[in-house]
């Protein structure tokens, strides 16, 4: 199917989102994003996300993130009181941080000011800012060790508007591709591109190995141009070949560090009231360090509290999702690796939901491993290359490849991917291999 981790999967007769859960400004159409989906006529419905999240403490309070920036502004001074100023003073810095990141990644243009934020991370700017660590923690959620300047265009944001598709994400992936259907694309699936065609220096089309399981062949589609938003390292150290684009490029690309991976388990309930799942739904810390995400912070999403017909009648979806630290390439038992996270996010949900166990019909778990077992993604990693300050701007892979008529996209935030990741343009994909 198509989507990556943007698709759906079924069992029995729950639907259960395959890794991304929310979708922000897409369906605000005064946001280019939106206004994109709108002109491509792309008919996904919507729903919007109030609030656009929820922060379980370790002390057992709480605060819920109204979708209305100037109502959270005013709700973060009621419950801070004593950091008003400081409050002031950080939003007044990043908003400054969100139009110079602007400025500088889209359009190349900087300014000292700029200069001054670009190598400070989240967790360095709260902790200039912010004596009460509760206010610190809220404000870091699940990613202190990002990059300000990013963040700050992230967070303010989200208050265009958080959004969860209608039908899950499959839908919205699905319309994506009708409309590439319906405007003369071929989407080929069950097919795997094991190489990049490249003459002189420029890329001429794919070599896709199609047919069943028992009678694979490889055909060449040829192409004016190719678009990859497959993960970058598999599309240049396999699809391309270090024989045309050079060793030390690739090495250069695995001296950069990917995002950790998420750990997902997916839950499905019957017999069971939503209220106490919303309550529930959210960031959950077991300790005041932002330093800790890996170990301290799980997250509670409940996909059916917006689309009810994710589960059967009486029953509901619970996803648990935790960013984890993991030596990919030295771990030697991957299952063992596994439990033991499930066992520690299991027991945790136990004690902010007693007596769930007794609800469970189905319960899954993915772990980098099997981020990359389906999309290929280097190391499992959930948003592409770390979004750390030396890992922006110029210092991240650019869209144009050093191959000539061949194009990377998705390496910003999402590597995308999927069992079909490579687009090619300009071709009749079932004409081509039609042709043998």
């Amino acid at each position: 199917m198509v989507g990556g981790y943007c698709s759906t999967f079924k069992r029995g007769p729950f639907t259960f989102d395959a890794g991304t859960h929310f979708y922000p400004l897409l369906g605000n159409p005064a946001t280019i994003t939106g206004e994109l989906l709108e002109q491509l006529d792309v008919r996904t419905k919507w729903i919007k996300m109030d609030p656009v999240d929820h922060f379980h403490f370790p002390d057992g309070s709480s605060f819920s993130v109204p979708a209305d920036f100037d109502e959270y502004y005013e709700k973060l001074k009621r419950q801070f009181p004593h950091e008003i100023d400081a409050i002031d003073k950080f939003f007044a810095i990043a908003r400054e941080a969100y139009l110079s990141g602007l400025l500088f990644y889209f359009k190349g243009r900087t300014h000292s000011r700029f200069e001054a934020l670009r190598g400070l991370t989240v967790r360095e700017m709260l902790d200039q800012s912010f004596k009460d660590e509760k206010l610190r923690l809220l404000l870091a959620a699940d990613c202190a060790h990002w990059a300000f300047v990013f963040d700050s265009m992230l967070r303010l944001s989200y208050f265009l508007g958080n959004y969860y598709p209608a039908g899950g994400s499959q839908a919205f992936a699905d319309d994506l591709a009708s409309r590439f259907e319906e405007r003369g694309g071929h989407i080929l699936m069950r097919a795997r591109v094991r190489r990049i065609m490249i003459e002189r220096g420029t890329a001429v089309g794919v070599e896709i190995e199609v047919g069943t399981p028992r009678d694979r062949r490889t055909v060449r589609v040829l192409a004016g141009h190719v678009v990859s938003n497959a993960d970058l390292v598999l599309t240049l150290e396999e699809m391309i070949g270090a024989e045309h684009v050079g060793s030390n490029y690739i090495k250069s690309l695995k001296k950069l560090s990917p995002t950790m991976p998420c750990y997902l388990v997916h839950i499905g309930l019957r017999d069971i009231p939503l209220e106490p799942l919303k309550q529930a739904s959210g960031y959950h810390w077991r300790s005041w360090d932002t330093e800790r995400v890996a170990t301290d912070l799980f997250k509670i999403f409940v996909p059916t509290e917006y689309e009810p017909a994710m589960a059967p009648p009486g029953g509901q979806i619970v996803v648990l999702q935790k960013v984890t630290q993991v030596d990919y390439v030295n771990v030697k038992d991957w299952a063992a690796q596994k439990q033991a996270i499930e066992d520690d996010v299991s027991e945790r949900l136990r004690t902010v939901l007693p007596g769930i166990d007794r609800h469970i019909v189905y319960k899954s778990t993915a772990s980098a491993l099997t981020s990359w077992r389906f999309t290929l993604n280097y190391q499992g990693a959930m948003l592409g290359w770390e979004i750390s300050p030396d890992q922006l701007g110029d210092h991240r892979p650019a869209v144009e490849s050093p191959i000539g008529n061949l194009h990377f996209v998705g390496h910003w935030t999402r590597p995308g991917g999927g069992i079909t990741p490579v687009i090619v343009s300009a071709m009749q994909v079932a004409g081509e291999i039609a042709r043998g």
